[in-house]
């Protein structure tokens, strides 16, 4: 699927609104009659950024794999404690599937824990042993190449970047399963995460299923934008 030929073409990088470029959010921004941005207020925040990065990974012949998602990017707006959870506990469940059958144990095993404490209420100490967790958690060593082993090591640094006054015990159990499974793949992935473009394309698949966990978390009803109504949205703005 393309985009209509009446908006902008999908690129990389940020555009301005007259040049004719839109990244994905761009696009999103645009037919949610928000203000041009590529971090528009109706779509949830990791959903947003997750698609920035595919956007920007991917090759231009292979961006349009992105088009059947724009529809369902904006109104994500709801969010929780719970809702952050499970899409981080997503992400994790994606890599385990890259992931060495025989290195998963420690990964599962905490994806298992996050799990047990959606619905939970917790302390900042629970949080603090989530963070402890994270941290303790051995990189895993084997022969992939260096680009992807510092794909991995780099985003198994995420957790300190989420720790807030915000965070509940949930979410920090799933980022530790997240961080857990980053480090485990830097040794143990047998998918070829160093390759961004071949990367990006599966995150076009990843992104969708987050876009899933969304839905069935919130229970929102999804109802496909026709092209005239993009048309319409794209004419009222212009």
């Amino acid at each position: 699927m393309t985009a209509p030929d009446f908006l902008p073409t999908l690129s990389a990088g940020s555009h301005d609104a007259e040049h004719g470029e839109a990244c994905v959010m761009e696009y999103v921004s645009l037919l949610a009659g928000e203000e041009w941005s590529d971090r528009p207020e109706c779509t949830h925040p990791l959903l947003a950024h997750e698609a920035r990065t595919t956007n920007d990974l991917l090759r231009d012949s292979d961006r349009s794999r992105l088009v059947p998602l724009i529809g369902r990017l904006f109104g994500t707006t709801d969010d929780s404690p719970e809702l952050r959870a499970r899409l981080r506990i997503a992400q994790a469940r994606q890599l385990v599937a890259l992931i060495e059958p025989t290195a998963r144990g420690s990964v599962l095993a905490a994806i298992e824990r996050a799990e047990s404490w959606i619905g939970r209420d917790g302390t900042d100490d629970d949080v603090r042993e989530a963070f402890a967790a994270a941290m303790s958690v051995p990189t895993a060593t084997g022969d992939l190449d260096h680009d992807h082993v510092e794909l991995h090591v780099g985003m198994a640094r995420m957790f300190p970047f989420a720790l807030s006054p915000e965070l509940e015990a949930a979410e920090a159990y799933a980022l530790t399963a997240l961080v857990t499974a980053h480090r485990v793949a830097a040794g143990e992935c047998r998918a070829d995460c160093g390759n961004g473009p071949a990367r990006a394309r599966r995150m076009v698949k990843d992104l969708e299923g987050l876009i899933d966990v969304y839905d069935a978390v919130t229970r929102r009803q999804v109802r496909e934008v026709t092209a005239d109504e993009v048309r319409e949205l794209a004419e009222s703005i212009a």
